[in-house]
């Protein structure tokens, strides 16, 4: 029976070029992603009112629930300035992982092999020709480019936030200083290396889940289709949900630590309960 699984590789398929740039069968599905954030804001932003119906009344209730996560982890002021980016975040994600829970999208694509002749000029009916399809559209999150370049964003994000907050000096600070000796240095740079490890912690895991989960479908539907995938489809809205709200509250909590002076020398109430806050998600 696995002579007929499909093709499945970890680098995406090249379609096309636009001028010098490729483009790959997951940069399309980045690109609809991201047309799809943007509709939803603009959607929830056309029908604003005192009392809110339908789409945007669950729009409005979902923006509410992140708002007020980002209030409790990181206090009201800082909070409201992370809302925008860890908000969006959250709903690229989202709409990035369950676009492998859509009918056809892996399915639908470029004959790649010259012996194969799909009936009626558009269906492939034969088990070995399985495997002769490069799809037009692959979930941008079974990319590692995409998943490194959302994480590079995320602790460049975190960076910009603190010299804003804090400062070039008490920001630099964090990771070289001689206050504390050769130990307190140590520690800083190795605070910075782990800054950078952050990248590989946050893109890997969010590959790793969807893609292993993207090959566990494909597989299932081809031992045994149609019943065969929908156990392993509702399991994965589950982990498709949790990544998004991992790589989101991550960046939170990675932002909030990272705007927080070492030592109390900008403590301040709001601060202190963030932090108290960034510990007990933390925990």
């Amino acid at each position: 029976m696995f002579w007929n699984l499909p093709d499945i590789k970890i680098a995406p398929d090249l379609l096309f070029y636009i001028g010098p740039m490729p483009v790959s069968n997951t940069l399309l599905a980045t690109w609809f992603s991201v047309i799809v954030v943007l509709a939803i804001g603009f959607l929830a932003k056309r029908n604003l009112s005192l009392v809110p119906r339908g789409v945007s009344n669950f729009f409005e209730w979902v923006f509410e629930q992140i708002l007020n996560l980002c209030e409790e982890v990181a206090g009201r002021e800082r909070g409201r300035k992370f809302f925008p980016l860890v908000c969006t975040i959250f709903l690229f994600v989202l709409v990035s992982n369950y676009l492998e829970l859509i009918p056809f999208v892996e399915s639908i694509g470029t004959i790649n092999h010259p012996n194969v002749h799909p009936f009626l000029g558009v269906f492939l009916y034969q088990k070995a020709d399985s495997n002769a399809i490069t799809p037009w559209v692959r979930p941008a999150s079974t990319d590692l480019n995409m998943t490194i370049g959302l994480a590079i964003i995320s602790v460049i994000a975190t960076q910009i936030y603190g010299f804003r907050m804090l400062g070039p000096k008490l920001q630099l600070g964090r990771y070289f200083t001689l206050r504390d000796g050769p130990i307190g240095l140590f520690v800083g740079i190795l605070e910075a290396v782990l800054e950078l490890a952050r990248v590989i912690s946050f893109s890997f895991r969010l590959f790793g889940n969807i893609f292993a989960g993207d090959v566990l479908l494909l597989v299932m539907a081809f031992l045994i289709p149609a019943l065969g995938p929908v156990p392993f489809l509702l399991l994965e809205v589950l982990i498709g949900l949790v990544q998004a709200f991992v790589f989101a509250m991550l960046t939170l909590v990675f932002m909030t630590l990272g705007t927080t002076a070492h030592g109390g020398e900008e403590g301040h109430g709001e601060e202190h309960r963030g932090g108290a806050a960034v510990e007990s998600v933390a925990h």
